[in-house]
């Protein structure tokens, strides 16, 4: 499952790298059943977009990234599969993770210092969700 994980960050560090430009929007979204909201200023680009892409572990994936006119990212990874139901945050953790509570949801906060991306991750309703932000301070806004 770590593993995993981490092929997901690399590929959000990737999408990062693709830097499209925005348009003023402001959005509450909803993605595989969970609900975020989506700061002013931030904008969808569609074309990176997946909508429960099942991989080849069996996890069934939903990626949404939005951009600012600055090309400052937010990106939202959803995804569940047989046994996501069953994990707890512990499963989750790696030695850099730390626990926080953020607008009610206990959760795990990475840095990557190097990438300058902050990784909230928690699990609802049997789903992970991953919220990536460059601004640790946009978690409370689009963590709802």
């Amino acid at each position: 499952m770590l593993w995993f994980l981490e092929k997901l960050i690399l590929g959000m560090i990737a999408v990062l790298a693709i830097g499209i430009g925005s348009v003023c929007a402001v959005q509450n979204v909803e993605i595989d059943g969970m609900k975020f909201c989506i700061p002013d200023g931030y904008k969808e680009d569609t074309s990176l977009a997946t909508e429960g892409v099942t991989n080849e572990d069996g996890f069934k994936i939903y990626n949404h990234t939005y951009f600012d006119s600055s090309n400052k990212m937010v990106h939202i990874s959803v995804f569940h599969g047989k046994d996501t139901d069953k994990l707890s945050l512990d499963d989750l953790k790696e030695h850099t993770d730390v626990k926080k509570t953020i607008n009610g949801y206990d959760g795990l906060l990475d840095h990557d210092k190097d990438a300058g991306l902050y990784f909230f991750t928690y699990i609802k309703n049997g789903k992970v969700s991953i919220v990536t932000v460059e601004d640790e301070s946009l978690l409370e806004k689009v963590i709802v």
